[in-house]
């Protein structure tokens, strides 16, 4: 079986094409838009949260039927979700979206996406992903809430720590593969410290990366 390559993608500014104005659409809007977005959605009506947000400019609407022709004009979007009620149509969209190398997700059908929507678990900077390769989105939805439930609180303000100590990490310690050691190490002594469960953890930060370089100083003479 071969495997889809998962990533974060960075969308801030990016032009993301939603085609369709629906329920399916609506939930697309959920994950886009927190991750700044340039959203045009194209369905010939409009009602609710989505003539809202075009009406306050968060998101472009253009109010008409989607043509095919419209995916080889510029600029073109770095996305494209079909996302209509029409299921033979999404399929069309996503067909012609490959032949052009444009990445488009079916709402209708995975094996024509040319990418397909994980369900997340969001905790500030941390996220957990959880995809099954189009082949059940509903378990995909369950694992999601089974590891909503596990995930301790606090493991956000613990990642965004290590990201404001990231350069002072990269100052002190010039060998990648000890810094790599260091931050493995780092991750573990959070973890079996719980550090998940404290508010301030640059003092903490602080002491273990002196006790690491003192032991990593140490061992480098002996």
């Amino acid at each position: 079986m071969t495997h889809s390559y998962m990533a974060e993608l960075a969308l801030e500014g990016r032009l993301v094409w939603l085609i369709g104005a629906g329920k399916v659409a609506n939930r697309k809007l959920d994950g886009l838009l927190p991750c700044g977005a340039r959203v045009v959605v194209f369905a010939p009506q409009a009602h609710g949260r989505i003539a809202e947000l075009a009406a306050t400019g968060q998101i472009v609407h253009h109010q008409q039927p989607f043509d095919l022709v419209l995916l080889e004009q510029t600029p073109r979007p770095w996305l494209v979700f079909a996302a209509t009620d029409d299921g033979p149509f999404n399929r069309a969209i996503a067909q012609a979206c490959s032949h052009l190398g444009l990445l488009c997700n079916s709402a209708d059908d995975a094996e024509v996406s040319g990418f397909r929507v994980p369900a997340v678990v969001r905790q500030g900077a941390v996220t957990v992903a959880v995809a099954s390769s189009g082949l059940s989105p509903a378990l995909s939805r369950l694992l999601k809430e089974r590891i909503e439930n596990w995930l301790e609180s606090g493991w956000h303000s613990l990642a965004a720590v290590f990201g404001t100590m990231r350069p002072l990490v990269q100052q002190q310690l010039a060998d990648p593969l000890l810094r790599q050691r260091f931050w493995r190490h780092m991750a573990q002594q959070a973890a079996t410290e719980q550090r998940y469960r404290y508010q301030d953890n640059q003092p903490w930060f602080k002491q273990r990366m002196e006790q690491f370089l003192k032991s990593s100083k140490s061992s480098s003479t002996e």
